[in-house]
């Protein structure tokens, strides 16, 4: 199969502010090329929490091209091709808002997540985070490094589509139930989750799981780090720490790096208008984007574990 991965990182909140971009070219299943630019964003602006993530800083990029001087490189790897990157819906975002920002017309592309078949096909890993799927596989990488994201997110399809003997894309999104999306015509439709049963791999960590059981209610919140953000109706919130803490997990005050899961008693936590999202929220969407994986449940989410 024959595809190519990608992976953004940005200067700052805003998805126009690309400052630097990883590709990786697979070819009949091999990787044959690995890309990797520091780009200069329109707005100089690098916020804390960005350069805590990436480690690049307005000094290292403050020489390098903007991307419109560096589109004629990249948009060969890009146009007509197919395209994945894990958190797809944060670089591809950067991607058209990257365009948008200098009035360049979209490339036509295919494109998938590779979180997304990840969190389906490894469900029995605690996460779908990039470093820990890669861990599962094997593969040590430098995280939240363009280039190595990128290659990270290629080794990803290629183990998957190795065990499963694919040889196209529609027969893969078929078996871990995925849709694809598409860029074109100053357009998209978005990448995502489709319904039914996605195979899952045989590929067991031991130390992840020992049996043929995914999730239980004992062990579900084990060694994760829990918050909480709003008032629970069905029980006050020590009762609700009391839980995570008496099933082998940990309750943290704030929302961080660390953070694993944030339960709120927003029953649409994921549909929910920015504007009315809690600080804690705001802040585990905003890690999201950047592939952190926490995991959002609302209170009845919450409550089919507390049996």
């Amino acid at each position: 199969m024959d595809f190519v991965a990608i992976d953004f990182e940005t200067a700052n909140e805003k998805r126009n502010s690309a400052c630097s971009i990883g590709i990786t070219v697979v070819e009949d299943n091999k990787i044959i090329e690995e890309r990797y630019w520091l780009i200069k964003p329109s707005e100089m602006r690098f916020e804390p929490i960005n350069i805590w993530i990436h480690g690049i800083k307005e000094e290292d990029v403050e020489n390098e091209k903007t991307f419109l001087e560096l589109w004629s490189e990249i948009k060969p790897y890009l146009d007509g091709k197919l395209v994945v990157a894990h958190n797809a819906s944060f670089d591809m975002s950067v991607l058209r808002k990257t365009l948008d920002s200098y009035n360049i017309p979209y490339p036509t592309l295919d494109y998938f997540c590779s979180m997304i078949i990840s969190r389906n096909f490894y469900s029995y890993l605690e996460n779908s985070k990039l470093n820990t799927i890669n861990n599962h596989l094997g593969y040590k990488f430098n995280h939240h490094n363009a280039s190595a994201d990128a290659s990270a997110s290629a080794n990803i399809v290629l183990e998957i589509i190795k065990e499963l003997k694919v040889e196209d894309i529609k027969e893969l999104s078929k078996l871990v139930c995925f849709k694809i999306g598409k860029i074109h015509n100053n357009d998209y439709t978005s990448a995502g989750k489709l319904q039914g049963t996605s195979i899952i791999s045989t590929r067991v960590n031991k130390n992840v799981c020992n049996n043929k059981t995914l999730i239980n209610t004992t062990d579900f919140f084990r060694d994760k780090i829990v918050v909480f953000t709003g008032g629970l109706s069905s029980m006050s919130r020590l009762d609700a720490m009391k839980f995570v803490k008496q099933n082998g997990g940990s309750t943290g005050s704030s929302v961080t790096k660390k953070t694993n899961i944030l339960i709120t008693a927003v029953k649409n936590v994921h549909d929910i208008s920015y504007t009315n999202m809690s600080t804690k929220l705001k802040r585990a969407k905003q890690l999201n984007e950047f592939g952190q994986g926490i995991d959002l449940l609302n209170e009845e989410e919450f409550l089919s574990y507390v049996k």
